[in-house]
């Protein structure tokens, strides 16, 4: 069994779990199909991990940056980051 998505990454409620579901989903059915039965299924899976738990790091820490800048001691920084990132 593999997780994907938010059951397999712990990460800041910024929806990037749920992408990372739908994108590790595709990736590891591509995979599979790919090996067409040429290698063993839980190698694919391993090495399918592999790539997905690096990915999961780099967008983990992006994501808890993010947040520490959303909710940081200063709202006022946190608005004016909201009004750059989401104008009105």
């Amino acid at each position: 069994m593999t997780l994907l998505g938010d059951a397999a990454h712990l990460m800041p409620p910024l929806g990037v779990g749920a992408n990372l579901a739908m994108l590790e989903g595709a990736e590891l059915a591509e995979s599979l199909v790919a090996a067409d039965g040429s290698g063993e299924p839980d190698e694919v899976v391993r090495t399918f991990e592999e790539r997905m738990w690096a990915r999961a790091g780099r967008w983990a820490r992006m994501t808890m940056a993010g947040l520490e800048r959303l909710v940081g001691p200063d709202p006022s920084e946190a608005l004016a980051l909201f009004d750059e990132v989401q104008p009105s």
